[in-house]
């Protein structure tokens, strides 16, 4: 604890504050403070899947933005090839001149 509030202290590996603190190896594959054998799992729950309509709206966004994307690339693109052509046009009857 010394070590903390002087802010020296380092973790390593499973050996953090709170275990060197109460000076008790973590055990893999528990939950802190559940008591014995209670895994994480039963103490969070299990990850949540996502359902095909979750998955459907994604996709469905995902081809909206890449879409929006590629028209705005596209305007950005036609816009700077107009300049270039332009610039060159000048270029050129400058030369006539």
């Amino acid at each position: 604890m010394e070590q903390s509030s002087q802010g020296s202290f380092v973790p390593q590996g499973r050996k953090d504050i709170l275990t060197t603190a109460i000076g008790t190896e973590e055990h893999p594959g528990r939950v802190r403070t559940a008591g014995y054998g209670v895994g994480v799992r039963q103490y969070f729950g299990s990850a949540s899947r996502s359902t095909s309509s979750q998955t459907t709206n994604i996709v469905v966004e995902i081809s909206r933005l890449k879409d929006e994307l590629m028209s705005q690339l596209k305007d950005e693109l036609t816009s700077q090839i107009k300049d270039e052509l332009r610039h060159q046009i000048r270029r050129e009857l400058e030369e006539l001149s």
